[in-house]
C-alpha cells in the first residue's frame, strides 16, 4: 500500500473525528476569547414562521442576502421571534428596513416602508427608538414625514453597541418568488394608508416627468417630455408636478387622486405613482420596464393588477423614450368635446 496514501487518509480521519468535533466544542471559547461576533441568518419563509418581526441583541452590521434573508454580525447568539420581549429591553433600539436595493425609490417603498404601518407604534412608544437606514434620500425622509416619523428618529449607524434590532420578515422583495399571498395582503393594507378619505378630482391633466436627482444608477435614463410639457402647460386646470422639487409626499399624493388623467414615466414612477392613484387615466410614458418584468415577477404581476384594478392603465411607446403631444393631443379633444 501507498505510505503517503495511508497518511492522507489517516490524517483525514483525524480530522473528521477530533479535530473538527474538538472546535465545534471549543468555538464558544474561541470567539468569546477573540470577541468574534455572531453570523446570524433569518430567512423569510423559514425563520419567521407567523411572526413578522424578529429580534436580535447587540447588532454590529447586516446584509440582505439572497433577496430573502438578513445576515446579521452580533455579539449576542439567537434570536427572538415577535416584540413581547420589547418590554423589558434595556439598551438602544434599532428598526432595520432597508434592503439590498434600497437606494431605488420603486424597491423601498414596496419593500421597506410597506413596513412602517407595522412598526410605527415602537418609535412611538420608545423614546430612543431609532429607524436605521443605509443611507439618507429625500425620498426616504418624505415618504416617512408623511407616516410622521422624523428625521430626530433615523440614524445611519449602530452607534450603541448594546442594542436590541428589529428585523421584518424579508418577504417583500420583488426579486424573491416565496411568501406572494403575504405580499398581496401586505400591498392591500398599505394602499389604504393612502386612501382614507375621498378626494375631489380638480385636476384635469397631471404629467410627471422624470425626476433627474437620486435614481438608481443601474436603470436610470433619460425621458423626452418637453414637447409634452409645453402642451400640457396650456390644458385648462392642467398642471406638471416635477418631484425633484415636490415639497412633500403628502402633496404628491394629493395632486395624484386629485388628477383625472396622469401622464408618468414606466418603471418605477408608474409603479408608486399609480398605486397612489385612485379612479384616474394612467399614460405610462413607456412600455418596455414594467411590461416585460410583470412577467417574471411574481409580486411586480400583482401590484399592476393592483394598480390596473383602481385605474385605467395605457403603455405608450415613444421612440428613443421621446414623447411628444401627438399621442394624447386626440385625447384631449375627444374629451373636450364630451364635457360640452
Amino acid at each position: 500500500m501507498n505510505p503517503i496514501k495511508h497518511i492522507k487518509r489517516l490524517f483525514k480521519s483525524l480530522n473528521k473525528r477530533i479535530v473538527q468535533p474538538s472546535y465545534r466544542f471549543l468555538k464558544p471559547l474561541i470567539r468569546w476569547i477573540k470577541n468574534d461576533p455572531y453570523e446570524i441568518e433569518l430567512v423569510a419563509h423559514k425563520s419567521f414562521g407567523d411572526s413578522d418581526f424578529a429580534l436580535v441583541h447587540n447588532v454590529l452590521d447586516y446584509e440582505h442576502y439572497n433577496f430573502n434573508t438578513w445576515k446579521i454580525s452580533a455579539l449576542s447568539p439567537g434570536y427572538e421571534l415577535n416584540l413581547d420581549k420589547l418590554v423589558s429591553v434595556d439598551g438602544q433600539v434599532y428598526i432595520v428596513l432597508d434592503t439590498k436595493f434600497h437606494d431605488a425609490f420603486g424597491h423601498w417603498f414596496f419593500e421597506s416602508a410597506i413596513w412602517l404601518p407595522k412598526i410605527k407604534w415602537v418609535l412611538d412608544s420608545y423614546p430612543n427608538a431609532k429607524l436605521y437606514l443605509r443611507e439618507i434620500k429625500t425620498f426616504k425622509l418624505q415618504i416617512l414625514e408623511y407616516f410622521g416619523i422624523m428625521q430626530n428618529k433615523i440614524c445611519t449607524e449602530f452607534s450603541e453597541p448594546k442594542n436590541v434590532c428589529i428585523f421584518p420578515n424579508p418577504c417583500t422583495a420583488f426579486n424573491d418568488i416565496n411568501d406572494f399571498t403575504k405580499f398581496k395582503t401586505m400591498l392591500e393594507e398599505f394602499s389604504r394608508e393612502f386612501h382614507r378619505e375621498p378626494v375631489a378630482k380638480n385636476i384635469s391633466y397631471l404629467l410627471m416627468p422624470r425626476q433627474k436627482k437620486e435614481n438608481f444608477s443601474y436603470n436610470d435614463r433619460k425621458v423626452g417630455t418637453d414637447d409634452l410639457e409645453r402642451y400640457v402647460e396650456k390644458i385648462q386646470t392642467s398642471c406638471i408636478f416635477n418631484t425633484d422639487h415636490s415639497p412633500s409626499f403628502t402633496s404628491q399624493v394629493n395632486s395624484l387622486q386629485s388628477s383625472h388623467h396622469i401622464l408618468v414615466t414606466d418603471g418605477s414612477p408608474f409603479a408608486v405613482n399609480g398605486f397612489l392613484a385612485k379612479n384616474s387615466v394612467i399614460f405610462v410614458l413607456g412600455d418596455s420596464l414594467v411590461p416585460a418584468q410583470r412577467q417574471y415577477q411574481k409580486k411586480l404581476q400583482a401590484l399592476c393588477e393592483h394598480i390596473e384594478h383602481h385605474n385605467a392603465v395605457m403603455y405608450i411607446h415613444g421612440p428613443n423614450n421621446v414623447f411628444t403631444k401627438d399621442f394624447i393631443e386626440s385625447w384631449v379633444l375627444s374629451n373636450s368635446l364630451k364635457a360640452s
